[in-house]
């Protein structure tokens, strides 16, 4: 993608962090427990993972070791208010990155997969907060139709990876190969990230 100021960058990882928010805010008490298409996370484990990463994404920009990342990640942040947890982490992300003062893209981060720059940080969290809209979609049976310009922004970002994608453990087996350029762009980044509409990851 090319490059822009912090803002512009951001209005993504927000307009992403709204239609995930919107989702869960849809969330009935009785469907917290029920599955979804990332195999062993049911509802409210998949937001738990949406909640953590992002918090984990925002200690990194603000200057966080690996070490203190990764205890993130073990830190339950739902308690007993899924909903008021995911939308003060998701804005705390989002003006976290908001107030980087330089370009993203000189700013390094220590993230448990390796050195990055807050640039490539901000395209993974877009990334997940878009793919796991859909997923936690499907799970409460909502409209699984997501932001078209989201879908190309991530499809871009995540194209690259096709060829070793289903190695990394995180995407499922990776694309099917059953999806020729015809095909809609949401069905191939979600075939790119190996889920399979209708079949769990």
């Amino acid at each position: 993608m090319p490059p822009s100021t912090t803002t512009e960058t951001t209005s993504s990882l927000r307009r992403a962090g709204d239609g995930f928010t919107g989702l869960v805010a849809k969330v009935g008490a009785d469907q917290w427990d029920l599955p979804t298409p990332c195999p062993d996370w049911p509802v409210r484990q998949l937001v738990g993972h949406v909640v953590a990463s992002s918090a984990m994404a925002t200690a990194l920009v603000r200057g966080a070791s690996r070490n203190a990342a990764i205890a993130l990640l073990g830190v339950d942040e739902l308690g007993d208010d899924p909903f008021d947890a995911v939308c003060r982490v998701l804005d705390d992300q989002a003006r976290a990155f908001d107030d980087v003062d330089r370009p993203l893209a000189e700013l390094r981060c220590d993230h448990p997969a390796g050195p990055m720059s807050a640039r490539q940080l901000l395209d993974f969290r877009v990334g997940d907060l878009v793919v796991h809209t859909w997923d936690l979609a499907v799970a409460i049976s909502a409209d699984t139709a997501l932001d078209p310009d989201l879908v190309e922004e991530v499809w871009g970002a995540m194209r690259p990876m096709t060829a070793f994608i289903g190695q990394l453990g995180v995407f499922g087996a990776g694309p099917s190969g059953a999806l020729d350029d015809e095909a809609p762009l949401q069905a191939r980044l979600l075939d790119l990230t190996g889920r399979r509409p209708g079949r769990r990851v």
